[in-house]
């Protein structure tokens, strides 16, 4: 690594050296105001006192930054988890994606808070500028800005009829084509109309089972209209509608990496089939180490990105996206009245070949224990033979979501140029959402016809679901004060309720369900049993009186359907804010000391019907110091330090009662500190020649937290495990023995890199026809934890990407050519690195772990063709 830094070192300065003849003649070059709405309204960026990230068309372009992967390289303190769609900030995010938690970085599109960070990655053809707003936004933006905001803003309709169209290929068979036109219908009303495809047909992952490619294949479209106009003198409205549709085998949800471990044949006992009750749905994935290998990748190849399945995989749109957005303002003398509302559905489907093989049958060896046909249980007696039983681990697993929300913003702020400058408003907020998950194996006739329990035609072993609605409302208003000519106060308040309710319900099956007794002996053993009402029970433990927070009335089990619901229910409120002071002693220096209370409201482990079911809400007492600051012009530097209390993070854990199986809870980690310095740059030394460097140190630590367990190494036996010292005597929320929790004071918050490197030299080159321009970039980022317990299994090593781009472009402004190249050195780095439990089928508990990685994307590269008008 330090070779190449070294490399990318000498490149730049080579170009400033080729470039020293253009600064004799030209000089320096002064960087260019860049404009943002951070605090909604137009302010210049090196005003707002804000750690602001900003990211315009016209830069992402130059730099290559066409995902949200690319922002977040360039971001300091900005995480991202393509494979599960996941973004924190400074330590602070989700890690579940289950609906009914809620993201700790609010996402908005033109003002409209959306639930995915997919659409801020959306091509620059189409996104005028993405700003990244670092710390709490607890005034302004509210609902789950607790770790910050990201905003994308469209590019708007024009005044003159202008277009503009892009085509693109690549490696893997990737294609892309995308336009859009725009202009005047009428006096005082314009449209613009655009849309794009993307195809790519090869995958990054190759199946050595014969199946299809996986990873990064995709089949997408994306459409959009919108219409901007006046209303007279006072009032101008604009309104946005789009349609997409996709059907992938990608990320976030698809192929992005494979499993490290072979799972261990020493664990299984011949003739015996069930790793004990409530794990009958691993059946599936262990019964296959009897087999061939269990995935024929790495394990069996050495390659990372080969893999063997045989179901089908996909990630899809089942319908159209649809989306609605409309701002309108009335402008008053001296402020403006604006509402900014929007709408969005989506029907999403991800189908996974969840044994991870291509395996499709496996004969069992008939038990020692059964001596003539006489001792067979009825069902595997064939012809006067007790036949052998043929486990069909064809395992597939179905999860979808189907959501819609609205989003209602009214404000009102000043406009004039006094001292006292003002904004106040209130939001309404609204979602329903479905996301059933079931586990199938389709192949084992068995299943559907389980003992003393309602059919199950479809031969589900495991299904949840959750059909849930929230509301948040809000009042707000900030004050900015300008007491004299270089110091400015600021004060902001921010009241939020939040409100959730709803119905989960599920299903659990177990195929062979005794350690001790084979399916083909007489007796009372049942081959298909229904554990549906013990699993997924919803009763405190034995001697446990905490009251059930959330939970409305008893679980209780439909006898036609088999399937289990309880009733879900609860609210949360918060006083959230901001006190700031500013100093500007003159026009190219701010500095800034501010405090922010962030809030994020509580949420539910909904669908698996546990004995705890809510989560607390989670907050944040934030303290930041910042400087921004130009110099002379060609150099301009930001500078912000920064210390949270964080308080009550959820975050998802197993653990292991004293009876039954590992069990998922949500867990407040009661204290937490996130603290770190950020630095963002830009040089243009010389005329032509660009520098941007940035750089991140964060310490996201947890500070107190006690005994809990890790779910693939819940007796605390793998190297690394940190036994607490003194235990209670029972588990405060399993009610089990409690003698396997650990302590996780010291232990990092999860994909929190302790520092982070993002670099770029963009040189131009000018002639008479036209221009060229090139640019290479760096990223480096430190090792990071997938999990809340510093494991090495869930360790993933420091990592680095070098790119470039090479771009013509006319004198005229039309046309413009650009090769392009992502990680050039074809690295293949783990993105994060899991680890989950090994279960064998004895009865001993005796485990192993299955660890899993997820790759950084291969190198890529390409052509891409401009043409505007």
């Amino acid at each position: 690594m330090h070779h190449r830094f070294q490399l990318l070192a000498a490149t730049a300065l080579a170009s400033v050296a080729m470039a020293g003849g253009a600064q004799a003649q030209s000089g320096a070059t002064t960087i260019e105001e860049l404009v943002v709405t951070a605090e909604k309204r137009e302010q210049s960026l090196q005003d707002v006192p804000v750690a602001v990230s900003a990211f315009t068309s016209e830069r992402r372009d130059l730099i290559g930054i066409s995902s949200v992967q690319d922002i977040t390289n360039f971001t300091p303190g900005l995480a991202y988890s393509a494979g599960n769609d996941r973004i924190s900030l400074r330590g602070i995010g989700r890690l579940t994606n289950n609906l009914a938690s809620e993201p700790g970085v609010a996402t908005y599109v033109d003002g409209v808070y959306t639930s995915s960070t997919v659409e801020v990655g959306r091509s620059p053809l189409f996104v005028d500028r993405v700003e990244v707003l670092r710390g709490p936004q607890g005034t302004l933006y509210g609902r789950n800005s607790i770790g910050g905001a990201i905003n994308a803003i469209s590019k708007r309709p024009t005044d003159d009829f202008s277009g503009e169209i892009r085509g693109s290929y690549g490696n893997y068979d990737r294609r892309v084509l995308e336009g859009t036109v725009s202009g005047p219908i009428t006096e005082g009303l314009r449209y613009r109309l655009g849309a794009s495809m993307t195809k790519q047909d090869k995958g990054w992952f190759h199946n050595i089972a014969g199946g299809p490619d996986e990873g990064d294949i995709r089949d997408e479209s994306y459409y959009e209209l919108q219409l901007e106009g006046d209303l007279g003198e006072h009032a101008d409205f604009w309104l946005k509608a789009a349609k997409s549709k996709y059907d992938n085998r990608s990320a976030p949800g698809g192929r992005t990496g494979g499993s490290l471990t072979p799972l261990d044949t020493a664990l299984i006992t011949p003739g015996s089939l069930s790793p004990g009750v409530g794990y009958g749905f691993a059946f599936g994935q262990n019964v296959v180490a009897l087999g061939p290998a269990r995935n024929g990748s790495f394990v069996t190849t050495g390659d990372l990105t080969a893999f063997s399945t045989n179901a089908q995989t996909f990630n899809k749109l089942e319908d159209y996206s649809s989306q609605l957005q409309a701002n309108l303002t009335y402008h008053f003398d001296g402020a403006d009245l604006k509402y900014i509302g929007g709408f969005q559905h989506y029907k999403y489907a991800l189908q996974s070949d969840f044994d991870g093989t291509a395996l499709l049958s496996y004969t069992i060896p008939l038990n020692p224990g059964i001596t003539s046909p006489a001792a067979c249980n009825p069902g595997y007696v064939a012809a006067g033979i007790c036949r052998p039983l043929v486990a069909r681990p064809n395992v597939v697993s179905l999860y979808k979501e189907n959501k819609e929300w609205f989003s209602h913003e009214l404000n009102l702020a000043s406009t004039g140029d006094g001292p006292v400058q003002w904004i106040l408003g209130a939001y309404l907020y609204n979602e329903k959402y479905k996301q059933p998950y079931q586990i199938t194996l389709p192949d084992q006739a068995e299943l559907a016809t389980p003992s003393a329990a309602a059919a199950n035609p479809k031969r589900i072993i495991y299904y949840t679901d959750q059909s849930m609605e929230a509301w948040s409302q809000a009042a707000f208003g900030q004050v900015d004060w300008q007491f004299t000519d270089t110091l400015k106060l600021t004060a902001g308040l921010r009241y939020t309720a939040d409100k959730k309710k709803g119905v989960e319900a599920g299903r659990l099956f177990c195929f062979g369900c005794s350690a001790a007794v084979d399916p083909r002996i007489l007796g009372s053993f049942t081959p298909v049993l229904d554990i549906t009402t013990s699993t997924f029970s919803g009763n405190r433990p034995a001697g446990v009186t905490d009251p059930q927070k959330g939970v409305v009335g008893p679980a209780v089990t439909d006898t036609a359907t088999g399937i289990r619901r309880r009733g879900l229910y609860d609210t949360w409120n918060a006083w959230t804010g901001t006190l700031g002071l500013e100093w500007q002693p003159d026009s190219n220096t701010l500095g800034y000391a501010k405090y922010s209370r962030g809030y994020k409201a509580g949420g539910f482990n909904s669908g698996t019907i546990t004995a705890f079911p809510e989560t607390d809400s989670e907050h944040v007492n934030a303290y930041e110091l910042g400087l921004k600051k130009d110099w002379s012009g060609s150099l301009q530097t930001n500078v912000s330090a920064f210390y949270y209390d964080y308080q009550d993070a959820q975050v998802p854990v197993s653990t292991q009662p004293a009876v039954g199986p590992l069990t998922s809870i949500f867990y407040n980690i009661p204290k937490a500190r996130s603290m770190g310095i950020e630095l963002e740059t830009i040089w243009q030394p010389i005329n032509n020649l660009q520098i941007l460097f940035n750089y991140s140190y964060l310490d996201a630590t947890i500070r107190e937290s006690c005994c809990i367990q890790d779910g693939a190494d819940p007796a605390a036996a793998q190297p690394g495990a940190k036994p607490a010292g003194a235990l209670p005597a029972v588990d405060p929320i399993t009610g089990a023995p409690n003698s396997r929790g650990q302590d996780l004071s010291g232990n990092h918050l999860p994909v929190a890199p302790r520092n982070k490197i993002s670099f770029n030299a963009n040189y131009t080159w000018e002639f008479e026809p036209g221009s060229i321009t090139g640019s290479v970039s760096y990223v480096w980022r430190d090792k990071v934890y997938s999990s809340i317990f510093d494991r090495p299994y869930y360790e993933a090593p420091a990592r680095s990407q070098i790119d470039a781009r090479l771009a013509w472009k006319d004198a005229a402004d039309r046309y413009t050519v650009i090769l392009y190249g992502k990680n050039l050195t074809d690295e293949q780095d783990f993105d994060t690195l899991s680890a989950t439990r090994q279960t064998g089928f004895n009865a001993s508990g005796v485990y192993n772990l299955n660890r899993t990685y997820v790759l950084v994307p291969p190198r890529t590269y390409g052509v891409e063709l401009q043409y505007r008008w």
